[in-house]
Formats: C-alpha cells, structure tokens, sequence
C-alpha cells in the first residue's frame, strides 16, 4: 500500500500549498477560476494530445476497458434518473454524474495499480475512457447553451467548439496515423499537460478556503455520490468482471480496485468553468478521497491474491 499512501500524500500536499496560498492572500478568491481556464483550456488539452497520440489504442479496448466502461454506465442508470425526479437541471445532472464516475485515474489511479494491483495498466483502461469518451462528452453537454435541445447536430457543433473535444480528436488521430511529433512542437505540448493535474488540485486548494466549509452543501447528495462511487461502482465491476467475463482472480482485483477510485479533482475544475455544481463537486471529492483509502485496503485484502 506504499504507493496508494504516497498518491494520496502527493495529493494532500498540493491540496494544503493551494489552500496556504489562498489563506495567505498570494491568491484570490477569482485565481481559482483562472487556474480553471488554465486547466480547461490549454493544459488539459495538451495532456489529451500527448497521452492519445503516444498510446497504442489497440492495446487498451480488452476486457478491463469494456468493465470500466461497464461500472460507469451501471453508475449513471441510477444516477441520472435521480438527479432528474429530484429536479435537477440538466448541466447540474453531467457535474453529479462525473462526480459519481469520474475517477483519479492520474496521481492515484497509477501508483494504485502498480503497488495494489500489482501492474500499472490496469489504470489505463480507465484513464482512456475518461478522456477520450467521458470527457469530450461532458465537457460538450456543459457548454451547449440553457434551454436547448439536445440534437446530434448540436452535439456535434458543441463538441466541435470546445478544447477538450478538438484535442480529444487531434490524439486518437495521432495514435492512429503513428504520427511522431517534431521535438519543438512535442515539448511544448509535454510541458503544458504536466501542469493539467497540479493546476487542477491547486485550484480545489483555492476552493476550500473561499468556499462553503465541506459539508454545507447537499449532504444527502454528496452521501449518494459517494456510495455509488465507492461502493455501486466496485460491486458492480466485480460482478461483470468475474461471473460475466471469468476474468481470474488478478484481473478481478486488478479492476474491482481501480472502481473503488476516488472522484477526480478535474470533476470540480470543469464545474468551475461552466459554474454549475462546483460545491457538490468539491464535496464529493474530498468525502470520496477520504473514504475510499479504507475501502480499497479492504478490496485489496479480499481480493489481490
């Protein structure tokens, strides 16, 4: 469990630096929709076009990426049609959902799998689903405008309108046209994705000290978020995993852990950009961060051979 402790370590740190930095007056309430922009627009998309474009896809859509996709679609059928008898708008519904599915793929999700599960890739099945389908289609859905229809030309048009999705684009076009970038346009995109991750929990940093205090939200909510994060998805991992597809028992382990992830620090970032849903999801990150260490200790010592 080294791994998984330093991944939330890593993480706790940069939580801390961005709530001392706002608590200390160096930044301001607005620096955490700036950090937001930052992420939204340039960062996070140099980050798509440098993992999409230097990954062999063909490697990556086996049986773990159709169990991935599995949980988060079994999390979503409850979800949403909750959210909707409870009367939520629609882009609150996509923040709710990402904060129910949406894992930390990146600074937990890797060292997790190499140190719990034994094999670094069982976290990249679910890294690719976030950002080549999750995220061009919650990013699309959150920035079509109030009120409008949702038609697949709409869609299109959205999605071909912001960042995310053009870069989302640009990789998968890369990886699959074996595209080797020259070195003074690779390093600029490199050196602007490393800062996707540390921009993104800087600015939850922010969020915590200028925020409502954590729990003053939807506490019933956030409650609900966090049993289908940490509980619904994983079970449901595990029963597809291994009555459904007999994976062996390293393979069950291997996925039924990386479903018990946390909600990412992204989920709150593009709440902030769109302004929908940013305390539910600053709330369902922390609470989940905080639940899922005993959780998948427990996992792990059920299930890792």
């Amino acid at each position: 469990m080294t791994g998984a402790l330093e991944g939330f370590a890593v993480i706790g740190a940069l939580i801390a630096v961005g709530y001392l930095l706002a608590a200390t007056g160096v930044l301001e309430e607005s620096s955490q929709v700036v950090l937001a922009r930052l992420v939204y627009f340039v960062a996070t998309p140099a980050l798509l076009i440098e993992i999409l474009g230097s990954t062999d896809l063909a490697t990556v859509f086996g049986p773990w990426f159709l169990v991935a996709a599995i949980g988060v679609v079994a999390v979503l059928l409850v979800y949403v049609p909750w959210a909707r008898w409870r009367g939520h708008p629609g882009k609150d519904v996509v923040v709710g959902g990402l904060a129910s599915s949406f894992a930390n793929s990146g600074y937990l999700g890797l060292p997790i799998a190499a140190y719990v599960a034994g094999d670094v890739a069982f976290a990249l099945p679910t890294i690719m689903l976030q950002l080549m389908v999750m995220t061009p289609i919650a990013v699309t859905l959150l920035s079509m405008e109030d009120g409008r229809r949702v038609t697949v030309r709409g869609f299109l048009e959205a999605g071909l309108s912001n960042p995310i999705s053009i870069a989302a684009i640009i990789g998968v076009a890369l990886s699959l046209g074996e595209v080797d970038l020259p070195r003074f346009v690779d390093e600029p995109i490199s050196l602007l994705g490393a800062m996707a991750i540390p921009s993104a929990v800087l600015a939850f940093g922010v969020a915590l000290r200028f925020g409502p205090r954590i729990g003053h939200g939807n506490r019933t909510e956030v409650a609900f978020v966090t049993v289908l994060k940490l509980v619904w998805q994983p079970l449901v991992t595990y029963l597809v995993a291994r009555h459904a597809l007999g994976l062996d028992a390293y393979e069950v382990a291997g996925v039924t852990v990386m479903a018990a992830l946390p909600t990412a620090q992204s989920v709150f970032v593009y709440a902030a950009q769109f302004g929908r849903g940013e305390v539910l999801a600053r709330d369902s990150v922390v609470i989940t961060t905080l639940v899922s260490l005993p959780v998948m200790v427990l996992l792990a010592g059920l299930l890792v051979p």
